[in-house]
């Protein structure tokens, strides 16, 4: 496993992405680098090398947190059960700037009574933002949970940054 701590341009968050070759297996980050870094792996993370893969997943969070990109393009490694998984391909069908309830979630994967389960896989997300699993709320259109860093908080700022409004870039 791969893995490389960056920070994205004009923000104050460090991204650490693990990855084997060309494919995702997650994605973590915080307002402290020291977050991120496992000593056991310290020597390891990055080691002067830098991949190509690496790079465009830089990029491509760099033109998202710019507003230049609304729809990732990076092969992703889901983890977890076959519901797990569907949950996860379901959400990140929501488009740019939307959001869909949990219960909306659970009805389009045919499971309308799963939406405490739907909220569950979404919260086991390992490659959040990419997964945009910050498009999912409550079903009154309330935040509710966010297994990214930043809690609440980042979800909301998600939330904006995607909204067509001007207004967010006082947030920086």
């Amino acid at each position: 496993m791969n893995h490389k701590i960056f920070q994205v341009d004009h923000l104050h968050f460090y991204f650490k992405i693990s990855y084997i070759g060309n494919t995702l297996h997650s994605l973590t980050f915080s307002d402290q680098k020291n977050d991120l870094i496992n000593p056991q792996l310290s020597l390891k993370i990055n080691e002067g090398r830098y991949s190509k893969f690496a790079k465009d997943i830089q990029s491509q969070l760099d033109n998202y947190f710019k507003r230049k990109l609304k729809k990732f393009d990076i092969p992703l490694h889901v983890e977890g059960s076959d519901f797990t998984k569907n949950v996860l391909k379901e959400i990140g069908k929501i488009p740019y700037g939307k959001t869909k309830s949990y219960k909306e979630v659970a009805e389009k994967i045919k499971k309308p009574k799963a939406a405490r389960a739907v909220g569950r896989a979404s919260g086991a997300n390992r490659i959040p933002i990419i997964i945009p699993c910050h498009r999912v709320v409550g079903s009154s259109g309330e935040l509710v949970g966010y297994s990214g860093g930043g809690g609440l908080l980042f979800k909301s700022y998600l939330q904006l940054l995607e909204k067509k409004w001007k207004k967010w870039l006082v947030l920086l």
